[in-house]
């Protein structure tokens, strides 16, 4: 019985100039998931360009097959969180970096504790989040190219310090229950905000300008301006698992607006089964 090729050997033959073999190793790959990963690696490093390009989009294949699956898996579990989804989806996005982003974040929330102590109090937790990420860090919504598929991105937002509303909301919450801090994303219409509590009152937060702070009053009066009815229930906080179905779809329209169609197809298939 015939030993099956070792990883090595099939990456090697994605040099094959027929696209019919290369579509087959990429699929032999694909099943090998996590095993072939050090292989890929190496040819990337090697010195043949055709090899080390075809290695690199192979390699990207495969962990965006792992991204998805991950989605599939936390969307099926009750207690997902935003942060583990958003970092699937940068494994999707094949997104590098991660363990700096969060390492970032890490000290970020470790910056905050330090100003908070043991007393994570709205306003003074509103105040220090303003400071830390939006004048110190800089995170702010981008100037240009807002659709951009890099803005959906946790891990690219925290190293460009741009980002979508909702992702930008996320890095505040992600720091935010890091100190212990009570934060919840908003789904206000047309802008996800961030609302900060404790028991005895809340913060609402735009990390989009800033984190500049928004009253209850100036929120009623936007949703007036839109024809919306100015009801409190605007400013429920959302639930991890429907902000990352909301973020989803921000990745599925990025990707239709970039010609992207095979993977916004993939991702409106997820969706479906969610």
């Amino acid at each position: 019985m015939t030993d099956p090729p070792t990883a090595d050997a099939l990456v090697s033959l994605l040099q094959d100039d027929a696209p019919t073999t290369r579509s087959a190793v990429r699929r032999a790959l694909a099943r090998m998931g996590e095993r072939a990963v050090p292989a890929l690696e190496r040819a990337m490093d090697g010195g043949e360009p055709r090899l080390r390009a075809r290695a690199r989009q192979a390699l990207l294949e495969l962990r965006a097959d792992r991204g998805l699956q991950t989605l599939t898996d936390l969307l099926a579990a009750p207690a997902t969180t935003l942060e583990e989804g958003l970092f699937a989806i940068d494994g999707l996005l094949g997104a590098e970096g991660t363990d700096a982003a969060r390492r970032l974040i890490d000290e970020w929330g470790a910056a905050l504790t330090q100003v908070l102590g043991s007393d994570p109090a709205a306003d003074v937790a509103s105040d220090a989040l303003r400071r830390i990420l939006g004048a110190e860090a800089g995170l702010v919504g981008p100037d240009h190219d807002f659709h951009n598929v890099d803005h959906v991105s946790l891990t690219r937002t925290v190293a460009s310090r741009r980002g979508l509303p909702l992702t930008l909301c996320a890095v505040y919450q992600c720091v935010a229950r890091r100190a212990g801090v009570d934060a919840s994303l908003v789904p206000f219409p047309g802008q996800v905000l961030l609302i900060v509590s404790d028991e005895v009152e809340r913060r609402i937060l735009d990390p989009f300008s800033g984190g500049v702070e928004i009253s209850e009053a100036a929120c009623l009066a936007r949703l007036c301006a839109m024809g919306a009815p100015p009801s409190r229930e605007w400013l429920r906080p959302a639930a991890d698992r429907a902000m990352l179905v909301r973020q989803i779809r921000n990745l599925q329209a990025a990707m239709e607006r970039h010609g992207r169609s095979r993977d916004a197809a993939r991702l409106a298939r997820l969706l479906d089964r969610a």
